[in-house]
């Protein structure tokens, strides 16, 4: 199955894809899959940044923008989720959680990538329905990503599975 096909199951049996996932599930996977992730909510933010950039009266050009969005998006957001993985999972050894650090940065990365559908619709929101419209879709993609980690990290810290 593709990856699109495997984030679209994601919505129908989320459990059953992470599982899918800590099969095929490597250190660069999880990277990719990271990578990946804040390289499309980069993409999802350019609307916005336009926008911005041709609103503002500003000396800072949209070239100067865009690389310093892509350097915090895309080059420092995977160190921070990875620091967030290992956190959760940190706090989740106190309740008795039997997952591994690799199983833990699978999660937040699976999750997060499932919801970058709803990243990019909320991010052209921004820009073409901003208010309320935009507030329901931010607030959706909230929900499904925990939605999504949650899931996840049940399968990860407490189910019984095969460790790699």
């Amino acid at each position: 199955m593709s990856l699109v096909g495997e984030i679209v199951s994601a919505y129908r049996a989320p459990k059953r894809l992470m599982r899918v996932q800590l099969a095929k599930s490597g250190e660069e996977r999880i990277l990719l899959l990271a990578l990946l992730f804040c390289f499309l909510t980069f993409i999802a933010r350019l609307p916005e940044l336009a926008f911005i950039t041709g609103s503002l009266q500003s000396t800072v050009p949209f070239s100067a923008r865009v690389v310093a969005m892509f350097v915090s998006s895309v080059l420092m957001a995977p160190l921070m989720m990875y620091l967030v993985a290992a956190i959760s999972h940190f706090v989740l050894r106190w309740f008795g959680a039997r997952g591994t650090w690799r199983e833990a940065r699978l999660a937040l990365m699976w999750a997060a990538l499932v919801s970058v559908p709803l990243v990019l619709i909320s991010g052209a929101l921004k820009v073409l329905a901003p208010g309320l419209l935009f507030s329901v879709a931010t607030l959706a993609t909230g929900v499904v990503f925990l939605w999504q980690w949650v899931m996840c990290l049940q399968v990860v810290e407490f189910s019984p599975h095969e460790k790699a």
